[in-house]
């Protein structure tokens, strides 16, 4: 039995490559660039309420989902699609029906409305998201307390202390 030899080109695929292999290779390419978008986000809000969870993240392909979550509220999931020119459009909105406490419950009805009007924009700077929606911003703050645990966990590996170190 032979073995087969593959070869990869480095930079672009040649152009006789046909259609799929070549939307494959842009749908590579687009995916390196939004890997900068994908995480976890918090709205911190200048009312002094809790801070919102946001999770973006890219289902697949053009796909993309926004989950939010109130604190001792609901979850909103809005589902989007990437459209040409990086703009996003709204597919489907859907939120949770449970009963939001008096004191988060203005913040819920801002943000659903927020939503429903469709997120166009994504815009990372640094830490900073700025999400876009009928022509209103909300910034966000990057939430790492992920990445803090993770770091963490491995510190703790690497230093040998545990039960068996």
């Amino acid at each position: 039995m032979q073995a087969k030899s593959y070869y990869f080109y480095p930079i672009y695929p040649p152009l006789q490559y046909s259609f799929p292999v070549m939307f494959l290779f842009n749908i590579c390419k687009m995916s390196a660039t939004t890997e900068d978008l994908e995480g976890d986000w918090q709205l911190v809000s200048e009312k002094g309420y809790d801070p919102v969870k946001v999770t973006l993240k890219n289902i697949m392909g053009s796909d993309w989902m926004v989950a939010c979550m109130i604190p001792k509220g609901n979850m909103m999931v809005s589902m989007l699609k990437r459209v040409e020119g990086g703009k996003f459009g709204l597919v489907k909105l859907n939120c949770s029906n449970k009963d939001t406490p008096p004191e988060n419950k203005e913040l819920e009805e801002e943000l659903k409305s927020f939503l429903e009007k469709g997120i166009t924009h994504l815009i990372r700077d640094g830490k900073n998201l700025t999400i876009e929606a009928g022509g209103q911003q909300k910034q966000l703050v990057e939430d790492d307390i992920r990445k803090q645990h993770e770091e963490a966990q491995t510190a703790k590996l690497q230093s040998g202390s545990g039960r068996f170190g």
